[in-house]
């Protein structure tokens, strides 16, 4: 594991961190708007906190394969090297698969969970300050031409973080370091369950790196299915979606967000350990 972190791809994974951060900075502060001011804090230049800047959505993307990139390949790595064999012959089968599996996991969070990490450190050494920031939306009044009610007193829409109808504002209100830690810690989890996910299907691979795509593609295939099934499967089954909690929830869509969350979370474990059971009756180790 440690071999992993010293690795040419912990550099790059490191490398994409920093290239995510500036992106998020840039198209932030210097896009064609201004930001809208309010009270300090740190969360406002972090990806997946903040609704301003596009470094959360390329973020999410490639999340998958940032994961599988430094996690995903414990075993092809083995096998490809000519290690595999020897391995197998000083410790049994299950125990190189629990080790795997495990090792692909903890490596999948670090590699996934990064550039969040590493956005956090230097949001925090740039701006010192956790104030709470409101999520309730002002209505204003306005005319039915789209001109303000009150023209020579505007109603302005204050700056607003996490919306008030969001599944994470309860938390969010409640205690932010704790809000942070479990936004997080959930980053952590899925980034890890990815990278699983590539472990397992290495097993049937004998190609180098294809394994690092296969989280990145169901991604793709999951995030488009609300668009090619006309609704039927909600936007808010997916982890780009729930993982953004400054997006509001509309009448209903609380529910399907924490369906995602559980759908994310049991179907990645779910298809895992099907390859994996499969792998190991077939005994393709």
């Amino acid at each position: 594991m440690l071999t992993n972190l010293r690795s040419i791809r912990f550099v790059v994974i490191i490398v994409v961190s920093v290239v995510l951060i500036v992106v998020q900075y840039w198209t932030a502060h210097f896009a064609s708007f201004r930001l809208t001011a309010s009270a300090p804090t740190f969360l406002r230049e972090v990806m997946l906190f903040s609704p301003d800047g596009t470094g959360s959505g390329l973020y999410s993307m490639i999340l998958p394969f940032l994961s599988a990139l430094l996690g995903g390949s414990v075993i092809a790595v083995e096998r490809h090297s000519g290690r595999l064999q020897a391995l197998l012959a000083r410790e049994s089968k299950g125990s190189v698969m629990r080790t795997s599996l495990l090792s692909g996991f903890l490596l999948g969070g670090i590699g996934g969970s990064l550039p969040l990490i590493l956005n956090l450190i230097g949001a925090v050494i740039a701006v010192p300050h956790l104030n709470f920031i409101d999520g309730r939306n002002v209505e204003i009044p306005m005319n039915a031409d789209g001109t303000f009610a009150n023209p020579d007193n505007p109603v302005l829409q204050p700056f607003v973080l996490i919306d008030e109808t969001s599944w994470a504002y309860p938390m969010y209100r409640f205690n932010q370091p704790l809000f942070i830690v479990c936004l997080v810690l959930l980053v952590f989890v899925i980034s890890g369950l990815f990278a699983v996910l590539a472990v397992s299907a290495s097993l049937f691979l004998h190609r180098r790196y294809v394994e690092l795509l296969i989280p990145f593609i169901l991604n793709l295939v999951w995030w488009m299915l609300p668009t090619l099934t006309n609704g039927l499967v909600p936007d808010q089954w997916s982890y780009i979606i729930f993982l953004s909690p400054y997006l509001p929830n509309g009448p209903g869509q609380l529910v399907q967000t924490y369906i995602g969350m559980g759908i994310t979370v049991f179907g990645l474990v779910a298809i895992s350990a099907m390859l994996n059971r499969v792998g190991w009756d077939r005994d393709v180790l």
